[in-house]
């Protein structure tokens, strides 16, 4: 833990709001040119979904037409089930069955749904994700954007927790605490450069959310490219459940 995680806590809500809470809820907006690109163009939309926050475990619903997708990072499986709970598609692994993929390899329903699950659940963890065990934190140099100063976090994975790579960055308002950006590097997808963009912070019943996400991506001088975006996520309706 560094003094950045216990101040980027606090002004998200506070640790408070994360003690009793086992589950987060929300609606999550997945849009954008990359999924038909990738060869799945009707699976995501308005997703409703449901991440447990004391194990890497999410549904989101729906997953093309009537189905519901399901990822459990312990049991490194995806899961697509009907409507009535009878499983219509499944895939164990499914990291390794995505190595050596590049920007331009189509994936399967489930390999789509390996990723968009695993980081949805990141994004609704985020920051309460920092104290998770096994998290390794650390303050690294600011970086000067727009005008701004932004403290930035590096976070090293845990395995066997699944994210778009085991070393991210996070970037921080150095005065209001709120996210503004974080990179990563995405193995399942040639290990594209990422420069991920959170703005439009709401309260939701204490707890702060950036509701606007937009994934760009970035040049070897850390350079994001904001002339063309191809995954959008807009986020609503967020709550912690006991």
């Amino acid at each position: 833990m560094t003094d950045l995680v216990d101040f980027v806590i606090a002004q998200h809500g506070g640790a408070r709001l994360w003690e009793n809470a086992q589950t987060i809820t929300a609606a999550v907006n997945v849009h954008g040119a990359f999924w038909p690109y990738k060869g799945q163009p009707n699976l995501l939309g308005v997703e409703s979904v449901t991440a447990d926050l004391r194990q890497q475990r999410i549904a989101m619903h729906p997953f093309g037409e009537g189905n519901t997708l399901h990822f459990d990072a312990e049991q490194d499986l995806v899961t697509i089930t009907d409507a009535d709970g009878v499983t219509v598609d499944e895939l164990s692994s499914p990291r390794t069955s995505m190595a050596g993929y590049q920007g331009d390899t189509p994936w399967s329903a489930t390999q789509m749904g390996y990723f968009i699950s695993y980081a949805t659940w990141t994004y609704l963890a985020e920051p309460f994700l920092f104290t998770l065990p096994g998290m390794e934190c650390e303050e690294v140099e600011p970086w000067e954007e727009d005008g701004e100063t932004w403290r930035r976090l590096q976070v090293t994975f845990p395995t066997p927790m699944a994210s778009h790579s085991k070393q991210q960055t996070y970037y921080f308002d150095t005065a209001t605490g709120m996210q503004r950006r974080l990179n990563y590097d995405v193995e399942v997808n040639g290990w594209a450069k990422v420069g991920h963009y959170t703005s439009e912070h709401k309260d939701f019943d204490g707890l702060t959310v950036p509701t606007r996400r937009r994934v760009l991506l970035r040049n070897e001088d850390n350079i994001a490219d904001h002339t063309f975006c191809a995954i959008l996520l807009d986020v609503d309706n967020v709550q912690l459940h006991a």
